[in-house]
């Protein structure tokens, strides 16, 4: 236990600067010592593998609204006529007839004027076409509907692609990762374009080597590699603690991203420049923090990879943000 407890001191020694109402590692360290609960505190065995997120994925049935100032987001509800147009234009489509598979989406619109999905198949069929102007017209058309849209996103990445649009491209392609975080096919397009921009696409994780476990109704565990401790503290500490969340402003049981600002302030606050350098997912943390990025990072790294879904109720200037994140600071962590 002796390294336990150099680790520990060199971390509440270390300043760092705290937003307001965000607690110092010494002061969370202080919580758990004087806690009326047990938590013990050891080295994990062995790395925890990055989780398997290929069933959390978006879907493109959903279209975003405004309805007296909110934003609002919808199924979208297909009617068995429209059901039928679009069984007859997907096989149009399988055959290859480009236009008469367009037809028959156009009818699909003209029959329902807020089924914005089809819009993007509109494209498609121009793309295919390799008519990529009017497929760039009218994946535009579909995003100025419905800018959830990830897939107009994607396939206009695409078509900026083929025109080496560099920049348009990626933007676009940016944003639909954004959009749908964990898709493996709209994957390699991001990573196309990415290196048509000669940006890195080296996929790591944030991905926290620690271990909660509740050994009793007053004993808790923490497993912890030697990096993660400040984390890991702070995670015992929002988890477990009677009331702490709640003096934290948030309920009990609630997500919040003040969690996680802590839990990464005290992460920083314990690494050492070598080791910044070392790993991708703390060069890229203090990157943000300098571009005062930390919430684009907060967002992408942890909060989508868990909930895609998230992505459809942020506003535009926050996916713009993270398009930024993307851009400046990942693209640029070898």
């Amino acid at each position: 236990m002796k390294y336990l407890v150099i680790t520990i001191t060199m971390l509440c020694c270390i300043s760092f600067t705290y937003a307001q109402n965000i607690h110092t590692p010494a002061e969370i360290f202080k919580i758990i010592e004087e806690s009326e609960l047990t938590y013990e505190l050891g080295i994990l065995e062995e790395p925890i593998p990055v989780p398997d997120r290929s069933s959390r994925l978006n879907y493109n049935h959903y279209y975003r609204t405004t309805i007296d100032g909110k934003m609002v987001t919808y199924a979208y509800e297909v009617s068995d006529e429209t059901k039928e147009l679009l069984g007859l234009a997907e096989k149009q489509y399988a055959q290859n007839d480009y236009t008469l598979a367009r037809s028959l989406y156009l009818q699909v619109l003209e029959s329902d004027s807020n089924y914005y999905e089809v819009m993007t198949y509109i494209g498609q069929m121009y793309e295919a076409e390799k008519n990529y102007e009017k497929a760039i017209e009218w994946y535009k058309i579909a995003i100025e509907h419905n800018y959830i849209d990830y897939m107009a996103h994607w396939f206009l990445a695409d078509a900026y692609y083929v025109l080496e649009r560099k920049e348009d491209a990626l933007n676009e392609i940016s944003i639909a990762l954004i959009l749908n975080r964990n898709n493996p096919r709209l994957r390699g397009s991001f990573d196309r374009i990415y290196k048509q921009n000669k940006l890195s696409t080296s996929d790591w994780s944030f991905n926290p080597q620690i271990k909660l476990d509740s050994i009793s109704p007053v004993e808790y565990s923490l497993k912890f590699d030697k990096d993660w401790l400040g984390f890991g503290l702070v995670k015992s500490v929002w988890a477990f603690e009677p009331g702490y969340s709640e003096s934290m402003g948030v309920a009990k049981g609630n997500y919040s991203t003040l969690e996680e600002k802590e839990a990464i302030a005290s992460l920083l606050a314990g690494l050492s420049k070598k080791q910044m350098k070392k790993n991708p997912e703390f060069k890229a943390l203090k990157m943000a923090l300098d571009q005062g990025m930390i919430n684009d990072y907060i967002l992408f790294e942890t909060v989508l990879t868990q909930n895609p879904h998230v992505a459809y109720q942020l506003p535009e200037e926050s996916i713009l943000g993270i398009r930024e994140y993307l851009i400046n600071v990942r693209g640029n962590v070898k």
